[in-house]
């Protein structure tokens, strides 16, 4: 006898339809599963036994063979067990079900008949809505990630019996439809405020600027001076994630943990350190999985002592950078992972730490500082929007007790920020200021010959790349929506400026 039901599999962040067909037929007792299967497929098999007769069911003694379909996409991970299981009882007249079609199945079979967690759930989910399924049968240790996708009915099972009954059962199926949608408080922030940050004004409001547009910025500074405090604060002003985006967080991370069983609603903040691996940064591996970048999506990545870093590594992040998203290939197979990130780098000014110090001497000479610089990737550099010199804390400030702004107040004025950029780009393809092109560039340079005047000025003074040009006027414009001021000043392009070409000590040769 022939049976089919559909279950998923995964190709980087999104779901396939995979059918799992069951052929159960005379001759000597086997179990072969064919559509190449992986090792974790394969071994499912005595899983898949020993589940079927300790939940009290009769394993058929025949020749049993299982389809995995499309045949020509590697399965693997432990996701067919249930579907595989559910597939050989409807094929031997143990389960009667009329919603079969309708639904879908995914879940790791232990050998009692439990089911266990598995990877990626919220993106099959969203699959199995956009394909019109109406239950969408899941192990119930990680129905809540999977029961904030609309339009389909998330079953929670937590075994193989459960799941039999609920079958036959049309009542048992609505007891188990899983209603109870758990989000976290929304005020438990981060435990870290820039309250705690003593003086640095020039570096906050930098930070400010940036976590508005969502600009990349760099921290230049000797050590001790507060970079890492900052870019660790950094997160806690910016705003919290809206549904969809939480739903996107949810699923990158879902494909590195099973028990994800919440909606994560914190942006993410990630700080790999110097020694990461290449695929540990960007991502991949023989079965691709996301890396730090992707990790940071919506979020932000901050790669301190960026001197540090192997220079391929940093290479790496050229089009991660401008597109917002890595492409990983393997096998003639491709997959994309989402990197959306904001991107804060910290580094020293020299190999001893001191150049441009006020109160230390730096020894190193300016043929060492120039091959210091030289490490980092000028195109990497040229993608950073924002560059600002952290001065070291005078003692004078260090010793005051008054505490700055908190990071709810700034939040509060980088929302209205953000905001009034929404509410500019309603209906395209961007959402903030530094995501926008040269034809809304060209737009503000048409409409004003102050700015035209100014910038060809300032471009011919530094020598800027054209990257570099339309980096200052995005950054200009955010200033002004802080501001809130509805046309670009040339006070505006000129504090963008500093933060371009004058921020610290350096000679432009060396760190433009």
């Amino acid at each position: 006898m022939l049976f089919k039901l559909d279950s998923f599999t995964l190709i980087g962040i999104d779901a396939v339809k995979v059918s799992v067909e069951v052929h159960i037929s005379r001759g000597l007792p086997d179990f072969i599963i064919v559509g190449l299967p992986g090792k974790a497929v394969n071994e499912s098999r005595q899983r898949v036994r020993s589940a079927i007769i300790n939940s009290g069911f009769d394993f058929p003694v025949k020749k049993i063979i299982v389809n995995l379909s499309p045949a020509d996409i590697k399965k693997d991970g432990s996701y067919y067990g249930l579907p595989i299981a559910l597939s050989i009882l409807a094929a031997s007249d143990q389960i009667r079900c009329g919603i079969f079609k309708e639904s879908c199945f995914i879940g790791e079979l232990s050998l009692d008949g439990s089911i266990n967690p598995v990877k990626g759930l919220i993106s099959m989910a969203e699959k199995a809505s956009s394909i019109g399924k109406r239950f969408f049968f899941v192990p119930y240790e990680i129905a809540n990630q999977a029961s904030f996708i609309s339009s389909i009915s998330i079953v929670a099972c937590k075994s193989l019996v459960e799941t039999v009954e609920a079958l036959s059962d049309r009542e048992k199926i609505e007891k188990l439809i899983y209603k109870n949608r758990n989000i976290s408080n929304r005020n438990n922030h981060y435990n870290l405020d820039f309250k705690d940050v003593k003086g640095q004004l020039k570096a906050k409001r930098a930070l400010e600027i940036a976590v508005s547009g969502r600009h990349n910025i760099m921290l230049i500074g000797p050590p001790g001076s507060g970079k890492t405090m900052l870019a660790q604060r950094t997160v806690s002003i910016m705003p919290d994630l809206n549904l969809e985006e939480c739903i996107e967080v949810t699923k990158i991370y879902s494909l590195r943990e099973k028990y994800v069983n919440h909606l994560i609603q914190e942006r993410p903040f990630r700080n790999p350190h110097h020694t990461i691996s290449r695929v540990g940064l960007i991502g991949g591996g023989i079965n691709p999985r996301p890396g730090e970048i992707s990790l940071a999506h919506k979020g932000l990545l901050f790669l301190d002592e960026f001197s540090q870093f192997p220079k391929n590594f940093i290479e790496d992040l050229r089009q991660p950078l401008e597109n917002k998203k890595v492409v990983i290939t393997r096998n003639h197979m491709s997959c994309s992972f989402p990197c959306n990130f904001m991107l804060i780098v910290a580094t020293n000014p020299c190999y001893c730490g001191y150049f441009g110090d006020e109160s230390r001497k730096c020894i190193c000479s300016l043929r060492e500082v120039r091959k210091f610089w030289k490490k980092m990737s000028g195109p990497i550099i040229d993608r950073i929007d924002m560059r600002v010199t952290v001065a070291r804390l005078k003692e004078s400030s260090f010793i005051k007790t008054e505490c700055g702004e908190s990071s709810d107040e700034i939040k509060n004025r980088i929302k209205k920020c953000i905001s009034m950029q929404n509410e500019r780009f309603k209906g395209k393809s961007v959402s903030y200021n530094s995501e926008i092109g040269i034809n809304i560039i060209n737009e503000w340079l048409k409409n004003n010959k102050n700015i035209r005047d100014l910038i060809y000025t300032i471009s011919r003074k530094y020598s800027l790349t054209a990257r570099g040009t339309v980096s200052i006027l995005k950054v200009s414009r955010t200033i002004a929506d802080l501001e809130e001021s509805e046309n670009i000043k040339d006070c505006h392009i000129i504090e963008a400026v500093h933060y371009r070409v004058g921020s610290n000590n350096l000679d432009n040769s060396i760190c433009m």
